[in-house]
């Protein structure tokens, strides 16, 4: 045993096991007074109680005035025309690609069939599949 493993095992028996077993010990007793601490204090005072908050009062209603003249419902329902707004213009694209050209372009491949892709996809395939212990 080095000195290292003693010093760990006084720390461990010190500072965990003892203190351990003694609040083991008395677990009914109540905790001990600390010395300087006066015996018999004075009962708390108890809390002010807080003043009720005012309830505000209900405001009351406006006289009712006279009833606006009621409109039919077709024309409630009608919008005025606003001169502001504009129907939108629709316009197709004038420049299209011609189907030949669009079919001539190369696409990007995103897995590659050459040896050396092949030989990448196995290496990395290696690194990433889970450990045998697992």
């Amino acid at each position: 045993m080095s000195l290292d493993d003693l010093l760990g095992l006084l720390f461990l028996l010190f500072f965990i096991v003892i203190p351990a077993l003694q609040g083991l010990s008395r677990r009914g007793q109540p905790p001990p007074i600390p010395p300087g601490f006066p015996e018999d204090l004075p009962p708390p005072e108890p809390l002010p109680r807080p003043k009720p908050r005012a309830r505000p009062k209900p405001k009351t209603p406006p006289p009712p005035s006279l009833p606006a003249p009621k409109k039919p419902e077709a024309e409630s329902l009608e919008r005025p025309y606003s001169p502001e707004r504009q129907p939108l213009e629709v316009r197709f694209r004038e420049v299209s690609l011609p189907e030949e050209e669009r079919r001539k372009r190369p696409r990007k491949r995103l897995l590659t069939t050459d040896g050396e892709s092949i030989l990448k996809g196995v290496i990395w395939h290696e690194i990433l599949k889970k450990p045998k212990g697992w």
